[in-house]
């Protein structure tokens, strides 16, 4: 029933969360696909140590940069469900939480699912001094009647709370009408609000958002070190916002999934290499 697709590039984290991927997928007949998008096969394995029978790995080479919107491409094609959804490599989930919501997904056609928010494992990990709660909302109509309403925050530094919308779930035949992520977005930033704007705006489904997980901080520079010339977070999140938003305006919608499965180089390892 579900797919739980993890693209990761050097991270330690992973070795720490895979368990709760696993108990997540165990209870849906599922899976845990791990997306090696240009980093170090030995440093993964060491990580996948005690990998259940349920988790495969897709390795992707030939690849100088991390690009998580063709990493996450490159792990749905290799997706055997018909539910996937998208988690990042530093989050511990709560299995309940996950069966709960992939069930309202897979059973209510015309709608896909974010988590609602994360908390911080350290709090403060953004190490606010005077501002210590800022975030946005973003609200988009098209000439068709299509509304978008996106309320986005960093994290609190008060409780550690922050949204999480790249935590999202969604029916495979959803995500091919709108030809997956888009990976001619490549920074840090705005992907996972990519996401939600085109299945919202472009396949006209509707967001639900529930539940919470844990997510292990870091700072800035884990958080950017293997995007291609990306010093500043903001800088690039603004960039890739300004290249969506003129897409929108065009009235495109479209991914890259068709083209990233036929142009990565990818390679799927089983359990035990």
């Amino acid at each position: 029933m579900l797919s739980i697709i993890v693209t990761w590039c050097d991270r330690d984290e992973l070795g720490q969360v895979l368990p709760g991927l696993e108990a997540a997928a165990e209870p849906l007949s599922g899976e845990v696909i791990i997306v090696n998008f240009g980093g170090d096969p030995e440093r993964l394995k060491y990580q996948l140590a005690h990998v259940g029978l349920s988790t495969r790995v897709v390795e992707v080479s030939g690849q100088q940069w991390f690009h998580k919107a063709r990493a996450q491409n490159a792990g749905a094609n290799f997706a055997r469900h018909d539910l996937m959804f998208f988690c990042d490599c530093d989050i511990l989930l709560d299995a309940p939480t996950v069966g709960t919501l992939a069930r309202k997904v897979i059973t209510n056609p015309g709608i896909f699912a974010t988590l609602a928010g994360v908390s911080e494992s350290r709090r403060n990990a953004r190490q606010a001094r005077h501002v210590v709660r800022f975030g946005y909302e973003l609200s988009i109509k098209t000439a068709d009647g299509r509304e978008l309403h996106i309320l986005d925050s960093e994290e609190d530094a008060a409780d550690g709370t922050r949204q999480a919308p790249g935590l999202l779930l969604v029916r495979r035949d959803d995500f091919t009408r709108i030809d997956g992520y888009n990976g001619k977005l490549h920074g840090w930033g705005w992907e996972d609000q990519d996401m939600i704007a085109r299945l919202t705006l472009g396949a006209g489904l509707r967001r639900i958002s529930e539940g919470h997980a844990v997510h292990l901080s870091h700072d800035d520079a884990t958080r950017t070190a293997r995007y291609p010339l990306c010093k500043d977070r903001w800088e690039s999140r603004d960039r890739m916002f300004r290249q969506a938003l003129d897409a929108y305006d065009r009235n495109d919608f479209a991914g890259t999934f068709s083209r990233d499965r036929s142009e990565l180089s990818c390679r799927l390892i089983n359990v035990g290499f």
